[in-house]
């Protein structure tokens, strides 16, 4: 009897155990030049099997136009103010020197999908239909804006 029960237990484990699955990263980069400024991207996403867990984006834009600079700091402040309320969503745009760095943090195990959908109706496309952000779809968008991704 004894050892059925050692043996029953070791079977759970083994079966629970095969069942996760590591998280995993994927970096998309990307960069381009226009007009005088030069604009670096880099999403760092961290998944767990097609579940995108977070988001890690860092945008750096240079130009030697303090004025473009603060054109871009202003655009982008606009577009993430909206979300100054959802817990798990944190940005924060800076200039230093020539260069404006605007980095946003998501981690979509602790969001609210529900509130972020208020604000963002656009973030259905990336959901699959357990309401969890896809990684296919995201890598999708993220590539189909020139970005290039790979799994770290």
């Amino acid at each position: 009897m004894k050892k059925i029960i050692i043996l029953g237990v070791a079977l759970l484990i083994l079966v629970t155990g095969c069942g996760t699955e590591q998280e995993q990263k994927m970096i998309c980069t990307r960069t381009s030049n226009m007009n005088g400024v030069k604009i670096d991207l880099r999403y760092e996403v961290t998944y767990q099997g097609n579940n995108v867990n977070k988001v890690e984006s860092t945008e750096k834009v240079e130009s030697d136009s303090k004025e473009t600079l603060n054109t871009y700091k202003e655009a982008v402040e606009n577009l993430y103010s909206n979300f100054d309320n959802i817990e798990n969503y944190k940005y924060n745009v800076i200039i230093e020197g020539y260069t404006l760095t605007s980095t946003v943090n998501i981690d979509y195990t602790k969001i609210d999908i529900n509130e972020l959908l208020e604000i963002d109706s656009s973030v259905q496309q990336l959901l699959n239909d357990n309401k969890k952000v896809d990684l296919d779809k995201i890598t999708q968008v993220y590539e189909s804006a020139g970005a290039v991704c790979e799994v770290k």
